[in-house]
């Protein structure tokens, strides 16, 4: 009787073992699982600033919201869009640095144009039409 209580002892040992072997690898497969989960959330990389700038022309200046040639401040990094207008006469907007230029638009019509401010310092944004530049057609745009 003794021999048959520690064979079934014994079994119950080793399905015990087998049971606690199978349930931490289990864990551990979870719980790594959950890990990669949690790591391809994060992001090491600062969230991307999107600044969109809506620019009309009217009388040789630019005007965002009613300020004449006004400085245009971003973050070096930030992806720009400038939303460009004319109210009266033909103009664009330029800013050679960041190779951003609009269409040539007549009043009335529209034309965007989208970049990432890569590098910091002081620029020129401008009308490249004719003479307005040097009429005083042009603003500061900061990258800080």
């Amino acid at each position: 009787m003794n021999k048959a209580i520690i064979g079934v002892v014994v079994s119950i040992l080793i399905v015990a073992g087998i049971g606690i072997f199978i349930w931490n690898n289990y864990n551990n497969l979870n719980n790594t699982a959950i890990a990669g989960n949690i790591v391809l959330e994060e992001s090491n990389s600062p969230p991307s600033n999107e600044k969109t700038f809506t620019v009309s022309s009217s009388h040789l200046r630019f005007y965002i919201n009613g300020v004449e040639n006004p400085d245009i401040k971003v973050m070096q990094g930030d992806k720009v869009k400038i939303e460009f207008s004319s109210e009266e006469g033909f103009h664009d907007w330029v800013l050679d640095e960041f190779n951003a230029k609009t269409e040539r638009v007549n009043p009335g019509q529209v034309s965007s144009v989208e970049f990432v401010a890569d590098k910091k310092g002081t620029f020129e944004y401008y009308c490249s039409v004719g003479q307005h530049r040097a009429n005083g057609m042009f603003g500061k745009f900061i990258v800080e």
